[in-house]
């Protein structure tokens, strides 16, 4: 009987650890609460995509994601909305990168940037009632904020209305470690615009 033998780790034969093996350190890490640790392992995952022209759509977008996630349970949150759009640039059909991106511009009053991603969520969950109605609750929230007009206003978020905004964010243990539901396929050919990725995602996790 010819006997097994076991693959020589990548580490063994380059002296250099893989993109897999950096997200699988920073992802133990987490777990244990090393936050600094974690987030070594994620940054040097994605500086060894970018050392070895990893390809934008072939790179891991959970990577940035998890880092994201740290960076905002810290109140880093210029550093968490750069890892959360760095997940979003690789796949654009993630829900929950989406999601967390907005709720780090709103976090930031960047609220044209979070009523942008917050309206292609809200029509991307048109099939489930709760996450449209907590989405659009959000929305409601920057409907009643003056955004700055083209004349170059710099008109402030009024306290209350930050307030209330503040109130309908989900708890961070409750939103951060999971993908909102998807939403079914039950739009009209009219309501199918705002963004065909999202409308991909739906029908991919439906499958």
């Amino acid at each position: 009987m010819v006997p097994a033998y076991a693959e020589v780790p990548m580490t063994l034969l380059t002296g250099e650890q893989t993109v897999a093996q950096l997200k699988e350190d920073g992802a133990r890490y987490m777990q244990m609460g090393f936050h600094t640790l974690a987030i070594n392992a994620y940054r040097g995952a994605i500086e060894l995509e970018e050392k070895t022209l990893v390809l934008p759509s072939e790179r891991d977008p959970d990577v940035p994601f998890n880092l994201g996630l740290i960076y905002a349970r810290q109140g880093s949150l210029p550093e968490a909305r750069t890892a959360f759009q760095r997940s979003v640039d690789v796949d654009p059909t993630s829900f929950k990168a989406r999601y967390q991106l907005a709720l780090v511009d709103l976090k930031l009053g960047n609220q044209g940037a979070a009523k942008e991603q917050l309206t292609l969520l809200a029509d991307a969950a048109n099939g489930n009632p709760e996450t449209r109605s907590h989405i659009q609750s959000l929305l409601a929230t920057l409907e009643s904020v003056p955004l700055p007009s083209q004349k170059g206003d710099n008109l402030a978020r009024t306290p209350a209305v930050e307030s209330e905004a503040a109130k309908l964010l989900l708890e961070p243990g409750k939103t951060e470690t999971a993908a909102l539901p998807a939403a079914t396929e039950t739009e009209s050919p009219e309501e199918e615009k705002p963004l065909s990725a999202l409308q991909r995602l739906r029908q991919r996790e439906l499958n």
